[in-house]
């Protein structure tokens, strides 16, 4: 129906029509630095986004123009080009060149809308140098674990330990365990005041939470019956029970041997004595059994009470008997071998170790020598487990001891390991656990267990209050699901105050780098280098530390990966994100109206456009972990550059390899930034990387 002016004939008056522009598609890009790329590799390599119209290539400068057949092939085209890693396109929408006709101004006239708000968004943000995260191959690591160890054929390991008490499959690293203190210094402080004013003793004081002791009185010495050595006159430790005879040493007995006899069979009366006179008699010698040259124990009750030993796993610990004639017996066995470790001799005096052999060495919780099983043998130290303790550690070969004493050697062990039932296995907050075990070391556990082949298995442990070990092991090992992914919160992603909390990247606690000089660094990313000369790289020693991490993260990400509601974090707000199948700590560093945000990954310096379906919301426990990736400027590469040296993607793999331990000097470097009057200091880490060096100075003597 034609509209008409009211009055007007219409077949002689002027019909009036309304003028529509039609909207614009813009499926035109430009794409820059491609000068090695001819018209037809160009067409070749946009195919992949869509039906290509035309390609336009300038001669000079490296820009090219690119036309789709639609706005949505241009827009994906863009998208993909600017996330090729190593290549900076900067590809963007080309912008029709259009002479706008003159008009008046009409102050009538409506405002005309904004450009839209995803092509403005695209544009500023496809100028980002944007990655994708490094998959790192971390380096095997020596484990503690010993049970390879007990499958090999050669070796006295499962002759030496045929009941395989110290068969152990795997110890957990401790990276953020506190040292917490074993005593109140309170306490300590009014035991040690009330001695003093007991036993006056000048040379002897609390500095304060130390108790610095260089001697006894005269009175504080009548305290104590003092043995000394017969042979050395030193202190004794170990005596004949016939003639109360002291030695310190297994030597010194030997070397008192003779006499000894002599004074034995002289205060043993005169049956003794008339009989030495014959002959047969005279020959006669106690016949002393041959211990058995292997490591046996004692069986545990059923239901007994234990003190914690050693900690190997949430599940797997080391626990001795809580009796009082139990207890009073290991502290004797810790004693003798501790006396054992004052005059023995090095094994590399006489041989090398081997294993399956028992030696002595130090226990460095306790500052004194304890007895060791060797598992395996390394050219400069060696696996080793304190055999009254369950702690497993590498020895240095040349700290390792010979005990002379066969019969001490094969001492009865005193300890057990346990297997604790109904414990997760979900890798989540390992060390909290773990530091709740190490608490208990010195309180009674009241313990259930089965006995199956001879292993104690489905333990339960209680505390003296009651309170189930296993259940409280549970509690802090699990990290429930957080926020919107929480069963605490309903259709309208309403929850509990706690839930809702979220954590922003300027609280999360950063490691300072260990610098100096030939430091074992990898590289992370170097998306930036040859801008900036920045890279992102991490100390080799912090790997584990970022693996353990990584697989807390991906044990957590099971659980939040069906996707419930959308959730848009805050500018700088820690989050949960989902790239290539893998869950990583993020950072939100932009949001847009396009639903996908950019997110930067902390742990690994890559910044990437995370869709909002795969960002969730990060638990503290997961968000406060310590950041151990560093920034760093690569010394003299920006020089080298002004001088001529071409920084490809070539050279780069060779002196800037991602993926690969490299040796670096690390040290750091303040300068004045700022317009006069508003200067300010800051300071950056500078890295020296060997090989890269090296070239420049050769380049530079030339």
């Amino acid at each position: 129906m034609a509209a008409t002016l009211h009055g007007a004939d219409p077949a002689t008056a002027e019909t009036w029509t309304i003028d529509q522009e039609e909207e614009k598609s813009l499926t035109k890009i430009i794409v820059r630095n491609v000068n090695d790329l001819t018209v037809a590799g160009l067409r070749r390599m946009c195919s992949h986004y869509g039906t290509v119209v035309d390609v336009f290539k300038i001669k000079s400068g490296g820009t090219a123009f690119i036309e789709f057949s639609t706005d949505t092939e241009a827009g994906l085209a863009i998208q993909q080009l600017n996330q090729k890693l190593g290549f900076n396109y900067n590809a963007e929408l080309a912008q029709p060149k259009e002479t706008l006709p003159s008009v008046e101004p009409d102050a009538s006239a409506p405002p005309q809308p904004d450009e839209d708000w995803e092509q403005v968004s695209a544009k500023r943000r496809f100028n980002v140098g944007f990655s994708l995260p490094l998959l790192i191959n971390f380096p095997e690591r020596d484990t503690l674990a010993t049970n390879a160890n007990y499958r090999a054929k050669e070796g006295t390991l499962r002759r030496t330990d045929p009941e395989s008490f110290f068969r152990i499959y795997k110890v957990l690293e401790s990276f953020e365990t506190k040292k917490t203190l074993d005593y109140n210094p309170e306490e300590l402080r009014k035991r040690v005041e009330s001695f003093q004013k007991s036993y006056s003793n000048e040379q002897n004081r609390f500095d304060g939470e130390t108790l610095v002791y260089e001697g006894l009185t005269a009175q504080e010495s009548a305290l104590f019956d003092v043995t000394r050595c017969v042979v050395c006159k030193g202190y004794g430790f170990s005596y004949c029970k016939g003639c109360k005879t002291y030695y310190c040493s297994v030597q010194h007995q030997r070397q008192h041997y003779d006499e000894h006899n002599r004074i034995c069979h002289k205060r043993a009366g005169g049956e003794v004595a008339a009989q030495s006179d014959t002959s047969e008699v005279g020959k006669k010698v106690e016949i002393v059994a041959k211990p058995q040259e292997v490591l046996t124990r004692d069986p545990l009750p059923e239901k007994a009470k234990v003190f914690i030993t050693a900690i190997l796993t949430p599940d797997r610990i080391y626990v001795r008997s809580a009796h009082p004639a139990a207890d009073t017996m290991y502290l004797a066995t810790l004693g003798e071998f501790a006396c054992a470790g004052l005059t023995a001799v090095l094994v590399q005096n006489s041989k090398e170790p081997t294993a399956g052999d028992i030696y002595l060495a130090m226990y460095e919780p306790l500052g004194v020598h304890g007895r060791v099983l060797v598992t395996e043998v390394g050219p400069e130290r060696s696996k080793c487990v304190f055999i009254d303790h369950g702690k497993v550690d590498f020895v240095s070969n040349s700290d390792l001891l010979l005990i002379a004493d066969t019969e001490l050697m094969y001492r009865k062990v005193l300890i057990y390991k346990l297997c604790l039932t109904d414990i997760t296995d979900e890798h989540g907050e390992h060390e909290k656990a773990m530091q709740y075990l190490a608490k208990l070391r010195d309180r009674p556990l009241q313990m259930k267990y089965r006995l199956e082949a001879n292993n104690i298995v489905d333990v339960q442990l209680q505390t003296p209050e009651g309170e189930s070990v296993n259940e409280q092991i549970n509690r802090l090992i699990i990290i429930p699901p957080f926020g919107r992914d929480s069963n605490q919160y309903d259709s309208t992603g309403r929850g509990d105050a706690k839930n809702g909390a979220f954590v922003m990247y300027k609280e999360i606690p950063q490691s300072e780098p260990s610098f100096g000089e030939s430091k074992q660094i990898m590289i992370l990313n170097r998306t930036t280098v040859l801008l900036d000369s920045r890279i992102t790289w991490i100390a080799m020693s912090d790997l584990p530390y970022l693996e353990n991490l990584q697989q807390m993260l991906e044990s957590y990400g099971k659980k939040v990966a069906e996707f419930r509601q959308s959730y848009v974090p805050r500018e700088g707000e820690m989050c949960l994100v989902r790239c290539l199948n893998r869950w990583y700590r993020g950072v939100c560093y932009e949001t847009a109206g396009d639903g996908k945000p950019a997110i930067f990954l902390c742990d690994y310096g890559s910044m990437t456009l995370v869709d909002l379906s795969n960002i969730r919301k990060i638990p503290p426990q997961l968000a406060t972990k310590t950041m151990r990736t560093h920034d760093g400027v690569v010394e003299h590469l920006a020089e080298a550059k002004a001088g001529g040296l071409t920084l490809d993607s070539i050279f780069l793999d060779i002196y800037l390899p991602e993926n690969e331990p490299i040796c670096a000097d690390i040290s750091q470097r303040t300068v004045t930034v700022g317009l006069p009057g508003a200067e300010q200091e800051e300071t950056y880490t500078v890295l020296n990387l060997h090989e890269l060096s090296a070239l420049i100075k050769s380049r530079q003597a030339e």
